[in-house]
């Protein structure tokens, strides 16, 4: 159809402005999802794991929740392990299945592909930031990993076992507390603008583990307001309170007495 504005150019100004800053806002978050995001990336249909709050499946699990996309989520518990282990690409978890068909594995390639699809890599700097952070975390986790405890290896943490971990504890932390600081952003609170690159979701969900296992202390160091901050996110706060597609999940870390 057409419209008659008569002779007020303010008219037509009000009228052509207000789509053109929807398109422009538009344009600013069409990569963030639809047509694949990132990198031509696509939102996995759904994303299986294990029913446990682990280094390896809540920044995948973390980063679905915040990207506010559909998806499917599928938690496992061990007495389905079993039954479910044949119908895995490799016999283990996680892995996510494709809009294709495709059936993807490795925790890091799955991560990756949920933040392209939406949006949450990030750009230039921050994409470089981000990528850093994954490295550094990587590093700290198989630190800390190396002599924590976990639900399964907890009867067999000896004398010998936990003296280890007595002389590699200050370790741990002294690299949380070291390794990150200098690339946090003035506010102290994120190493990015958006503050939710995969990256930090990363970070924060090691972290977490950590933390809630037998590293408690990492809480209160130079990471503080970053965990701080990271803690209260919706999306995050969904999965650790067993509300999102996940369910509950139980503590896979856990702590080391005195």
């Amino acid at each position: 159809g057409s419209s008659n504005f008569g002779s007020n150019p303010g008219a037509i100004l009000a009228q052509v402005a207000a789509p053109l800053e929807l398109l422009t806002a538009m344009s600013c978050f069409a990569w963030l999802g639809g047509g694949g995001g990132q990198l031509g990336l696509p939102m996995p249909k759904k994303f299986t794991y294990f029913a446990l709050k682990t280094p390896i499946g809540l920044p995948s699990q973390f980063a679905l929740e915040v990207s506010g996309l559909k998806y499917e989520g599928r938690s496992v518990t061990m007495d389905k392990w079993p039954t479910v282990k044949p119908t895995t690409p490799n016999g283990q978890l996680p892995f996510a299945e494709m809009p294709d068909g495709m059936v993807l594995c490795e925790s890091g390639a799955i991560g990756r592909t949920i933040a392209g699809a939406s949006g949450l890599l990030g750009k230039g700097k921050d994409y470089m930031v981000s990528e850093m952070l994954l490295g550094i975390t990587s590093d700290f986790n198989k630190k800390a990993m190396d002599i924590a405890p976990t639900v399964f290896t907890v009867e067999k943490f000896d004398a010998v076992k936990k003296q280890a971990f007595q002389d590699g504890k200050a370790d741990v932390i002294d690299f949380a507390n070291s390794k990150y600081e200098k690339f946090l952003l003035p506010e102290g609170d994120r190493f990015t603008k958006s503050g939710l690159t995969f990256g930090e979701i990363d970070l924060f969900g090691k972290l977490y583990v950590h933390v809630n296992g037998a590293f408690p202390e990492i809480k209160e160091g130079k990471l503080a307001r970053f965990y701080e901050r990271m803690s209260v996110v919706p999306g995050i706060k969904k999965v650790l309170s067993g509300e999102s597609q996940f369910g509950p999940l139980a503590e896979y870390l856990i702590p080391v007495s005195a």
